[in-house]
């Protein structure tokens, strides 16, 4: 009788999301989706308090930007003095530096959330605990994008750097932050090729665990993607 093939680790599986993404939710659907979720969330937050030195002529770019826009909207912003703007400015950069790993935490927890229930209007079978962990491992290539990032904030021409979408692989990297109308531009960075990745996993695990045909994953993945576009939509409003 021939033995069963051993499950592979956690580590093989961190290597195996990426080319046999079906298998690897096929087979932790079960487990305790924390693991990767704080995989994901530690190692983001590593790559970016360890190179957030090289990415801060984007930070500079959109606290100048937001000024800018709260001034317009306040004048009384305009009397604030150079302390006070440091101050600021010093807080949104610990926000970013020390907080990035705890916003991907929690962002893993709400896509899987809604991704539960938006799988349900699709007659999906998938429990709550393997919604959580289809969007902790889907986050995976977040990870790669984090060090893709980083690498472009060593090699670029820090006048380049002028928006967090100056990086991403999308086409808004090629458009003006300031002149271009801001909904399209925040829509163009939603093509992101990562943020591509990142739904076609999700849609690939909801196929796996909730049992839904390809096509109905095809239109679920359409559909988170659209939702996550609205905040970046109502952050262009604003």
């Amino acid at each position: 009788m021939t033995a069963p093939a051993p499950t592979p680790s956690f580590w093989e599986d961190v290597i195996e999301i990426f080319v046999s993404p079906a298998d690897v939710f096929r087979r932790r659907q079960k487990t305790n989706p924390l693991l990767p979720m704080l995989f994901v969330a530690l190692s983001i937050g590593l790559i970016f308090f360890a190179t957030f030195n090289t990415l801060e002529p984007i930070f500079d770019a959109e606290f100048s930007r937001n000024i800018a826009k709260m001034t317009a909207t306040n004048p009384q912003m305009a009397q604030a003095g150079p302390e006070a703007l440091n101050k600021m400015r010093g807080f949104g950069e610990a926000a970013a530096k020390y907080g990035i790993g705890l916003i991907m935490l929690v962002t893993m927890f709400v896509v899987g959330s809604v991704g539960w229930l938006v799988g349900k209007m699709f007659g999906s079978i998938q429990t709550y605990q393997a919604a959580l962990v289809v969007a902790a491992w889907s986050f995976m290539p977040r990870i790669l994008g984090t060090l893709l990032g980083s690498i472009q904030g060593l090699v670029m021409d820090p006048a380049s750097l002028n928006s967090p979408l100056s990086i991403t692989l999308s086409p808004a990297r090629f458009m003006d932050p300031d002149s271009s109308n801001q909904i399209l531009y925040q829509l163009m960075g939603r093509f992101d090729l990562i943020t591509i990745w990142v739904t076609i996993l999700l849609g690939v695990g909801l196929c796996v665990t909730g049992k839904v045909t390809k096509s109905n994953a095809v239109i679920f993945g359409i559909i988170m993607w659209a939702l996550g576009a609205l905040p970046v939509i109502r952050q262009a409003l604003v």
